[in-house]
């Protein structure tokens, strides 16, 4: 059997299956992720994927197929940026959320174990120890059971206190989830403004003018202290002169006669000029004059004072 048409009225059976889960499954989604409009968002994908699928499934299978639908939405398998449990409700904040999952099938879903088990896609040993972690623990660790009683309480009473302006809402997602109406999602941030990032630049343009104008302002206060400086030895003129300033008189100038200078020692006419000297042509020739001084003894040793004396010789002297 095919599917039905968008266009085409919605079964009875369809509607009154989808009205009789709509109400738990809004308290399903909003516990599960902890924002109520995350989880409305995540329960108007659930209706409009059974809806698309139910005319192909027998109806025994409708609650364990829609229960999956909606336990699969991509935002109840994490937690919502605003997630929040107060109250009674605190517990659950504590358990992961696919345990928590399993806890909230059984309390807010109503399902029994096998069925919330395969609603999970796991065997019923899995399914146990998922919802084992996710069951409140008293201060020594251990299950804590009166624990559990007050969470079911607490679920139930949250079922039960709907505000009717929470219910009309929901009626309107069944209701275009059966006539083939997709809702825009109210939970995707809309685009940041194009103008976002000039914007950031401002603070600096702002800071680099701010500079600008200190660094004019002390190069002027700079000038304006030496052009106002006065000359060294310079007198300030009076505030009602019309002269910007006042010269010192000019320097006296003393004139001192020096004393008479003594008479020279020598005089350069009365000393005897060098080439008149008597030995000049000697000192004037450093080695003559080094040849002269060494004469007796080149004499001397020219005579044969420095010949070895032989026998022959010491005879030849001695018949002198």
């Amino acid at each position: 059997m095919a599917p039905t048409p968008a266009s085409d009225p919605p079964p009875a059976a369809l509607a009154a299956f989808l009205r009789g889960c709509e109400r738990r499954g809004a308290v399903f989604a909003a516990l599960q992720c902890g924002d109520p409009d995350r989880g409305d968002v995540a329960l108007a994908a659930a209706l409009r994927a059974f809806r698309a699928k139910a005319a192909a499934l027998p109806m025994a299978d409708w609650p364990v197929r829609f229960w999956s639908l909606l336990a699969a939405t991509p935002q109840l398998r994490a937690d919502g940026a605003h997630a929040h449990w107060s109250g009674s409700l605190a517990a659950l904040e504590a358990p992961a959320p696919a345990d928590r999952a399993a806890l909230l099938l059984r309390l807010a879903g109503g399902l029994q174990e096998a069925e919330a088990a395969e609603a999970l896609g796991l065997d019923a040993a899995a399914y146990r120890d998922a919802l084992a972690r996710a069951c409140p623990r008293d201060a020594a660790g251990h299950p804590d059971a009166a624990e559990w009683r007050a969470l079911a309480e607490a679920i139930q009473q949250h079922l039960r206190e709907l505000p009717p302006d929470r219910l009309a809402k929901l009626a309107r997602l069944r209701e275009d989830a059966l006539a083939g109406t997709r809702i825009p999602s109210p939970a995707a941030p809309p685009p940041a403004p194009a103008v976002t990032a000039p914007l950031r630049r401002w603070p600096w343009i702002l800071l680099v003018a701010l500079l600008l104008l200190m660094a004019g302002a002390a190069g002027w206060w700079w000038w304006d202290r030496q052009g106002a400086r006065p000359l060294p030895g310079a007198a300030v003129a009076p505030a009602d002169d019309d002269s910007a300033l006042v010269l010192p008189p000019d320097p006296v100038i003393t004139v001192v006669d020096l004393p008479a200078a003594d008479a020279p020692a020598v005089r350069a006419d009365a000393m005897t000029a060098a080439h008149e000297h008597e030995d000049f042509a000697l000192l004037a020739d450093a080695d003559e004059e080094a040849l002269a001084r060494e004469a007796d003894f080149l004499a001397w040793y020219l005579a044969g004072a420095g010949t070895p004396r032989t026998p022959a010789t010491e005879a030849d002297d001695a018949a002198r």
